[in-house]
C-alpha cells in the first residue's frame, strides 16, 4: 500500500493541514468585501428611505382626504408603502435612498438584478421584522456583524446582498 503523499509533507496524517485559517485569520467573503455596503451607509439609505416614505403617505393623506374621505387616502397610502421599494429595487436596483448612499441590491450569486417577485419578498421580510419589536431591531442590526456578506435577515430570505453602485 502506498501513501498518497509523504509523510513530511502531512506531519499529522491530514492532508491539507496548512490551508486550515488560524484562529482570528480573517477568511474571505468569495465576493470583494469592499464592494459591500457598509452598515453606515446602509443605516443611511434606510433612514432617507422612511423620510421619503413619510413625506409622500402624508401628503397624499393631506391632499386626498378633503376630497376623497377617509378611505382612498388610506388605501393609497398602503399602495405606496407597499410599492415603494419593491417597484423600485426591481427597475433601478436602488430606492433613492440607496442611489444617494451609493448603494445597490444585487442577487448574491451572478450580481444581477432583481426580479419583482425577488425584490417584493425581500421587503415583505422587511415589514414583517417592523411588525415585530425586537425582530426588526436585529433585522436592521445583522449587516454590521454578519458575515460573509454582511446580509440583514431580509437579504437572507431573499438572497441578495447590498454593493456599492458602480462609479
Amino acid at each position: 500500500m502506498e501513501l498518497q503523499q509523504p509523510i513530511a509533507d502531512s506531519p499529522y496524517g491530514y492532508p491539507d493541514w496548512r490551508s486550515v485559517p488560524y484562529v482570528g485569520e480573517r477568511r474571505g467573503a468569495g465576493q470583494d468585501e469592499d464592494a459591500l455596503g457598509r452598515f453606515g451607509p446602509r443605516l443611511a439609505a434606510r433612514v432617507l428611505d422612511i423620510g421619503v416614505l413619510v413625506v409622500a403617505v402624508v401628503f397624499l393623506a393631506s391632499g386626498l382626504t378633503d376630497f376623497a374621505g377617509d378611505v382612498l387616502p388610506a388605501l393609497l397610502a398602503l399602495v405606496v408603502v407597499g410599492g415603494y421599494e419593491p417597484v423600485l429595487t426591481a427597475v433601478y436596483g436602488a430606492t433613492p435612498g440607496k442611489r444617494l448612499c451609493g448603494l445597490r441590491v444585487v442577487r448574491r450569486g451572478d450580481g444581477s438584478g432583481l426580479g419583482f417577485g425577488r425584490a417584493l419578498w425581500r421587503w415583505t421580510c422587511v415589514l414583517v421584522g417592523c411588525a415585530v419589536p425586537v425582530l426588526g431591531v436585529v433585522n436592521v442590526l445583522r449587516c454590521a456583524w454578519g458575515r460573509p456578506y454582511r446580509q440583514c435577515l431580509h437579504d437572507k430570505a431573499a438572497d441578495t446582498v447590498v454593493r456599492r453602485a458602480q462609479r
